[in-house]
């Protein structure tokens, strides 16, 4: 997307699965980062690009932009639970703060990025809070996590990234009914919020994981004794997923697209998909799995 706005200094970097991590993960955590969805085809995005463009340029440095084509890069758009385009996301400590979908007045684009470059510095407390708590969540220490995201909304009882903490914690506890409460009283807003869609899609996979826990032996002989019965190997993989075996899990869908990749619809790709999703982009596991899955695609 050319830069169209007089007065605009920065040219936003072209993310794909390859710099990913680095641009947005990694980036973000010195400087709050916009993330644009994208396609050609959208004139919605060619209006708002522009408007991002100017507005993140105007911050002089204390927000910087990215942005991801997602006829390019569907695998990204589906990790990040992209709808429609265009949709823009803002990354704070490596991870989702807030975000919105289609066009926006400039006004609108405006308060969003001031709102962002505030994380940046007064918001830093809240965001290492956060961060905390994202990492205890990785080592599934739920206690640690839980008191983290609590902590956090001391700070800023509004903070969505927080109740989508607690969320998360839950589910990681096995209360999958407390989880569903609290995502029962939510408003739109919240709802939409890339933080609390992610704990949303967690719950939603952890729900459907629930009834394959007690397939796992049935599963896992079955594999074993045909390695080929990818319907087995789908089933070994959620009920891996549903007891807290979230590497294992991955690496049988690895297997299984390594053998067929279109059976069923590129069905082990899509589970696969969602394991991401629920689990995060700064997850060990997803981090291993989608350069593995990267590999196998593209080689």
């Amino acid at each position: 997307m050319e830069q169209l706005i007089a007065g605009a200094t920065t040219t936003p970097v072209d993310v794909d699965v390859n710099n990913f991590m680095s641009e947005v993960i990694d980036g973000s955590a010195t400087t709050p980062t916009v993330v644009q969805f994208w396609a050609p085809w959208c004139g919605p995005c060619k209006q708002l690009g522009p408007v991002l463009e100017k507005v993140v340029a105007a911050s002089n440095g204390k927000v910087r932009m990215v942005r991801v084509n997602i006829d390019e890069n569907n695998e990204i758009a589906a990790q990040m639970r992209v709808q429609s385009v265009p949709t823009v996301y803002g990354f704070v400590e490596g991870k989702p703060v807030d975000g919105f979908s289609g066009a926006q007045p400039e006004s609108a684009v405006r308060q969003f990025i001031d709102k962002l470059s505030t994380m940046g510095g007064a918001g830093a407390d809240l965001a290492q809070v956060l961060e905390a708590g994202d990492a205890a969540l990785a080592e599934s220490d739920f206690a640690a996590a839980m008191t983290h995201f609590q902590q956090a909304m001391g700070i800023d009882p509004a903070s969505v990234g927080a109740l989508a903490g607690v969320v998360r914690c839950l589910i990681g506890t096995g209360d999958l009914e407390g989880a569903a409460e609290i995502i029962e009283q939510l408003n739109d807003d919240y709802r939409n919020d890339p933080a609390m869609a992610q704990a949303i899609g967690a719950l939603e996979l952890a729900q459907k994981a629930a009834g394959s826990a007690g397939e796992l032996d049935a599963a896992r002989a079955a594999v074993n004794a045909d390695a080929h019965d990818l319907d087995a190997r789908q089933s070994l993989a959620l009920a891996l997923f549903a007891v807290g075996e979230h590497g294992e899990a991955m690496s049988h869908l690895l297997e299984s697209i390594r053998i067929d990749k279109d059976w069923n619809e590129q069905a082990a790709r899509l589970q696969l998909l969602e394991f991401f999703a629920s689990l995060g982009a700064a997850n060990p596991d997803v981090i291993a799995s989608r350069r593995k899955l990267s590999t196998l695609l593209f080689s």
